[in-house]
């Protein structure tokens, strides 16, 4: 199987919902939890948004 990655972050801006934001981050699956680490109150304020491209950056 073959993947084209070619602007998959243009593609993948998808707001990311703070409640999902904290609740993945909670999770049992040490996994999960590594991919939404907690976001510090200082900078959620700050930040327009959070987009799942972002976490491939």
């Amino acid at each position: 199987v073959t993947y084209q990655a070619d602007q998959f972050l243009d593609k993948n801006k998808d707001y990311v919902v703070p409640e999902h934001q904290e609740l993945l981050s909670n999770s049992k699956c040490s996994f999960v939890g590594a991919l939404f680490p907690p976001i510090r109150e200082e900078s959620s304020k700050s930040a327009k948004f959070s987009s799942i491209g972002s976490r491939f950056k």
